[in-house]
């Protein structure tokens, strides 16, 4: 009996503790499902030049590719196209700055 109990308080210390971390690890995301704000310990290599297929539609807009932070490396995000949620609606890219955490990634957002 008391192994059984032992075995399900192990069982469920592990179940929160995942619960937990994936939680808290839970990054809001921009559009595209790009995470909006990301450290990395170093500054994002220069941008690459990508040429943009044809729009799909005429309220297609493209949004550049740029460098994301996986958690060890920089890994190219290529760019794609968004649909403007309302016809005078502007795209904000997103961009990295630097702050005393290091490098942080603003995703882009619409603004009116």
């Amino acid at each position: 009996m008391q192994q059984r109990f032992a075995r399900i308080i192990v069982t469920t210390a592990a179940a929160v503790s995942v619960a937990l971390v994936f939680g808290c690890s839970t990054a809001a995301t921009d559009p595209g499902g790009r995470p909006l704000a990301v450290a990395a310990p170093y500054a994002p290599p220069p941008e690459r030049a990508e040429i943009p297929p044809p729009a799909p539609t005429p309220n297609s807009l493209w949004q550049c590719g740029h460098w994301a932070w996986d958690g060890t490396k920089y890994v190219w995000a290529h760019g794609s196209y968004l649909q403007r949620p309302t016809p005078t609606a502007n795209w904000m890219p997103g961009y990295w700055e630097q702050d005393p955490a290091g490098w942080i990634w603003t995703g882009g957002h619409w603004e009116s």
